[in-house]
C-alpha cells in the first residue's frame, strides 16, 4: 500500500490556497483547497461493493490516509 505524507499534502494545499486568495484557479471556488475527511476501510469496501469495482491501490490509500477529495483537478 502506498504511504502518503498527509501533512505534506495538506501543507501544499495551504500553499496553493495562499497563492490563489481570490479562488481564480479552475475548481477552487468549489473545493476551496480543502479535503473531506478520510474514509474508513468499511466505507471504502462499501463504495467498491456498491459500484462493483476495486479502487486502484494508490487512490484507495489516499482516501484512507489523507482525505476523500474534493480538492484537485476537475474538482477532485
Amino acid at each position: 500500500m502506498e504511504s502518503w505524507d498527509e501533512g505534506g499534502v495538506r501543507a501544499r494545499l495551504r500553499e496553493m490556497a495562499a497563492q490563489d486568495p481570490r479562488r481564480e484557479r479552475f475548481g477552487s471556488d468549489t473545493h476551496q483547497y480543502e479535503l473531506a475527511p478520510v474514509l474508513s476501510e468499511a466505507e471504502i469496501r462499501a463504495f467498491e461493493a456498491t459500484h462493483g469495482i476495486d479502487l486502484p491501490a494508490e487512490y484507495r490509500s489516499f482516501v484512507a490516509q489523507v482525505g476523500d477529495g474534493p480538492a484537485g483537478p476537475g474538482h477532485g
